[in-house]
This record gives C-alpha cells, structure tokens and sequence, in this order.
C-alpha cells in the first residue's frame, strides 16, 4: 500500500466516522402563535417538504382538538400502488409499550396482581443473572424500566419464532448494568416480561386481552395485538444510501407487547384522546394518574411525561415504521404521526425534525416548512459517495498487490512487517472507534453483538460501508502475510 494510499484511507476513514456521528439535533422551532388556532395547509406543506427532504416514502397524520379527532391526512405511499390514509394498518413500534403497561394497570385495578410485588410472585422461576436481584425485580421497576436491566447486558439473540416464556427465560444470562430502582434503562425485553405476565395472570393470550379490554371498548377495530391477521399493512421501508427499499417487517413472536402491535392513525388518535379523558373508563382517574406519573428519567408506565407534565409522549422505531404519539394535557391537544420507514438514520434525524415541526403547528405556532438539519437522503447519498470511493481505492490496492512481492523484497524487514501491519491496524481501528463511539452515543442499549446482528437492517447502508471499508484490507493483509511467511519458508 503505497503514501497516498495511507492518506486516502485516513480521509475516507475521518468522512466514515463524521457520517456516523452525527447526532441530528435540531434547533427549537420558530415559536411565532397564529391566532385562530392550526394552520393546517402550513401543517401540511411542513410535512410534505420534511418528507421530500428526508425521502421518505409515506406518512399518516391525525391531529385531536379538546378531546376531538378535528384532522385527518394521509401523505405519500403505502406501498405497492397505494396511497398512504389515516386508515392504513402500520407497526406503532415501542407505543405497543403503553397498551402493556395499560392491561397491566387494569389486572392491578381488578386486584390480581400487586405492581409493587416481585416478578417472581407471578413467575416463580424468574431468574437473571444476579440471584439476589431475581428476587428484588418488582412488576413497578419493569414498568419504569428500572430493574437495572438493559441492552448493554443483555447478548442472547433470540429466533423470531422464540416464545414469550423462551424470551423471558432468556434472562438468566442478562447480567445487571445498574443496581435494581437505581437508575433508568430502557430495555425491551422488560416489556416483554410484562407481556407474558399478562397471559399468566389473565389467563388469555396477550392479543386476547388486549382486544377484549382496550381496542374493543375504544372502536379499534383495525388495530390488532396479532400482527399475523393484519391484512391491510402498509409496506415498510428501510433506506438504502438515500433510496426508500421495501424491506419485509420481521414479528419476533414473543416481542408484540414491547413493540409490534398493529394500528392506523385514526385509531392512534382514539387511543390518545382516552389517555388525555384519564384512562376514559379503562382505568380509574387514580390508577390513570399513577400511569402519567413520571419515575426516573421522566418515564411513567409506558410513557414519558415532559415539560411538568405539559407533554406527555412516547415513540415507536420498528425496523422499518416510525410512530410519534405526543399529547398535551393542558392544552388538550395530541396529535398521531406514523411513517413507514424505519432506518435509523430516520428515527435520530428525520423523525425529531418532523415532530418538532408538527409540534409547533398543532400548538398553535408557525411550523418550519423546511427544518434546518441534517437530512436523511443527503447522508445517504454521502454514504453512497464513500461506498463508491472505497471500491475504487481498495480495487487499486489490489491490482497494485500483483507486484507487491518483488516490491516488498527491496524493503527492509522492519517496513516490510509495518506494511503487512496496516492492513490489518487501520480497519481494526476504524471498527474500534466506531463502536466506541456508538457505545457512547446509546449508552446503555448498545450492545456490539446485537447492533451487529440488526444493522443490515437498521442501518444497511452503514453496514454495506464497513464491510467494504474493512474487508478488503484485512484480505489484502491476509494474502500479504502468507506471502512474507512462503518467502521466509522457502529461504529456510
């Protein structure tokens, strides 16, 4: 590998790092009142340059006034001919959380379980890794996410068929990355736990009870708790180097209540006007009020609670849908917005610019048409470029390694190892910083393993770039040393 090489390698690799780090934080939206109330025509025109900005593919939008569903819209594609409506059925992600916590909180009402009681009241043989913390994990701490669980700890990859008892069995090799009600760590799987928990002391499947005690009482007839009888779904996307690609929506069979329940925009908004009514009979106002109670880090059951309350939210990123459901108690407003892709790049750049702006608009304010901000397409297309750059570099660093073994006989032994040593230091330091700076960047949900396994999907053109980025030297490297080594042979 000759001095230019090196000095390309080293632009190519500080582009690669400046790509993944970007954070995507937004300025505050202008704060500018209209009188009169929403601005829809400004609220749609917001919506539609965020999404020509970002590239995304579809989006349903519904928007609720003093306990009303006042607007409806549907933008874009759902995939395969069809326009995207307020009705389309799409994955509503980690909001599928506020259904659990919810049925939770009613089999508390109804005096069959006790949220301050340990897991293993109900669940005898639950067990992590810590034996005195398997015993200390309360129903109230997988709620808050609180149980000293989190990603970080946790490195079993669990087959998409796994039942829910296999998922919380599973447990016994997550090790604890803070002490039990310490600290708040999302973690997945806990809401899982919760889920099963909720068959073992209801007695029904979990999209049973859902349907009979949430969307039933609510008019949710076109949500659903079994993704496999959703027969309308929208086509979800991930992104590919800036280009929307359909990609199929995976279910893991024991994960529905911590992420994959099905519903629309319009149910969404059903749903959040019952939250804002204190429950709307689904609850006491009581028991409601403990659910909109923020613990650590702002998080409720199933919820976040912001801004003292004003702002009451909760997400949802699937690998190919995005969910945004934020309500405004005092304002009495919410507002529902689903999208059908899912790339990571979406939900930490496009989706924080696209709420934000939509935030403002149903509150009354000047929405930005177009957000200042990174966008999701031009990064891509970024990724794209390096991808494109390192197939030329790396294509001439292999047809100069034709003549490498005459060259390298005229180097001294001590160049000679260094030149082999590249090969193999400068992609192991680029995987090394990268990750590291993912760690830092996830906190406790990274987990190497498991980021490892989910990026084609999450980040696929992230993952076509390391692969290409790292690959090729480690081969080079590789055809270099069983060279050095048949040279030393052969002179022995």
């Amino acid at each position: 590998m000759t001095r230019k090489s090196y000095i390309l390698r080293i632009f190519v690799s500080i582009l690669l790092l400046a790509a993944l780090l970007v954070s995507g934080t937004v300025p505050a939206v202008a704060a500018s009142s209209l009188a009169g109330g929403i601005d829809f025509p400004a609220l749609d025109a917001t919506i539609q340059a965020q999404m020509l900005k970002h590239g995304l593919p579809g989006a349903a939008l519904a928007v609720v006034v003093d306990e009303q569903i006042v607007y409806l819209k549907g933008y874009g594609t759902a995939g395969q001919g069809r326009p995207m409506t307020p009705q389309t059925q799409m994955f509503i992600g980690s909001q599928s959380k506020s259904f659990t916590a919810l049925a939770v909180a009613q089999l508390a009402e109804q005096g069959k379980l006790d949220l301050d009681a340990s897991v293993r009241t109900y669940i005898p043989w639950f067990k992590v890794a810590d034996e005195d913390a398997s015993s200390k994990i309360t129903i109230n701490h997988l709620l808050h996410h609180t149980s000293g669980l989190s990603d970080a700890g946790y490195s079993v990859l669990l087959p998409n068929d796994a039942t829910p008892e296999q998922a919380v069995r599973s447990l016994a090799q997550a090790r604890l990355t803070a002490a039990v009600g310490t600290k708040h760590q999302y973690f997945n799987l806990g809401y899982g736990v919760l889920s099963y928990l909720i068959e073992i002391v209801s007695g029904e499947r979990y999209a049973d009870y859902v349907r009979a005690h949430i969307l039933d009482p609510l008019g949710m007839d076109a949500s659903t708790a079994d993704p496999s009888i959703a027969s309308g779904l929208a086509q979800g996307y991930s992104r590919l180097f800036g280009f929307a690609i359909p990609v199929r929506q995976g279910v893991p069979a024991y994960g529905v209540g911590e992420g994959y329940i099905v519903s629309t925009a319009e149910e969404m908004a059903r749903y959040a006007i019952a939250m804002l009514r204190e429950g709307d009979g689904l609850v006491a106002p009581e028991m409601a009020g403990r659910i909109f109670t923020p613990g650590l880090g702002e998080y409720g059951m199933g919820w976040y609670i912001s801004r003292g309350r004003t702002k009451i939210w909760h997400g949802g990123a699937n690998e190919t849908f995005r969910t945004d459901v934020n309500l405004y108690p005092q304002a009495r407003r919410a507002f529902v917005l689903l999208v059908n892709e899912g790339h990571l790049a979406d939900h930490y750049i496009a989706s924080p610019q696209l709420t934000n702006a939509v935030e403002a608009g149903v509150l009354g304010k000047a929405p930005l048409t177009v957000s200042p901000g990174w966008s999701g397409r031009w990064i891509g297309g970024g990724l794209g470029a390096l991808v494109l750059g390192l197939i030329v570099l790396h294509t001439g660093n292999f047809l100069r390694l034709r003549g490498w073994r005459e060259r390298a006989r005229g180097l001294t032994p001590a160049r000679r190892r260094l030149d082999v040593a590249a090969s193999f230091i400068i992609p192991t330091v680029i995987l090394i910083v990268v990750f590291s700076q993912m760690r830092a960047f996830f906190g406790d949900r990274f987990n190497p393993g498991t980021y490892l396994a989910m990026m084609r999907y999450t980040l696929p053109d992230v993952f076509v770039l390391m692969i290409v980025g790292t690959i090729p030297d480690f081969v080079q490297g590789i055809i270099k040393l069983a060279w050095v080594l048949a040279g030393q042979t052969s002179r022995a």
